[in-house]
């Protein structure tokens, strides 16, 4: 999956991506984790696992754009490939501000819960 996002393709790893995430929810679920369960059972809340494959995968740092490359070539940009630095700091501030966001949620959830 992670070849697939620094290329630029995360579409290619939705059913990987799917797959994982279910595995992480049976991870949870062994662990007997207090809020997964939620009050009563009835509401599951994420764990920090799942929050954080989901925000990374969104944020996915790209080196190469391809999709991009191929829609400025199609309509005739005269430098395709000139988005590559452009991109590759702007998913590298996403991809940190991701790391940075679940730090602080797990930070508050372990408090919360006085894990």
């Amino acid at each position: 999956m992670i070849p697939a996002n620094i290329l630029g393709l995360g579409w290619a790893c939705t059913p990987a991506g799917l797959k994982a995430m279910e595995e992480l929810a049976k991870l949870e679920e062994e662990r007997g984790n207090p809020a997964y369960g939620g009050i009563g059972g009835k509401e599951r809340v994420a764990s920090n696992e799942m929050c954080t494959f989901l925000i990374l995968n969104i944020s996915s740092l790209q080196l190469i754009p391809v999709n991009m490359i191929a829609y400025r070539q199609q309509y005739g940009s005269v430098n395709p490939a000139g988005i590559i630095a452009p991109a590759i700091a702007a998913t590298f501030v996403s991809t940190m501000v991701a790391v940075v966001y679940c730090k602080v949620k797990d930070r508050k959830r372990k408090e919360k819960y006085n894990i």
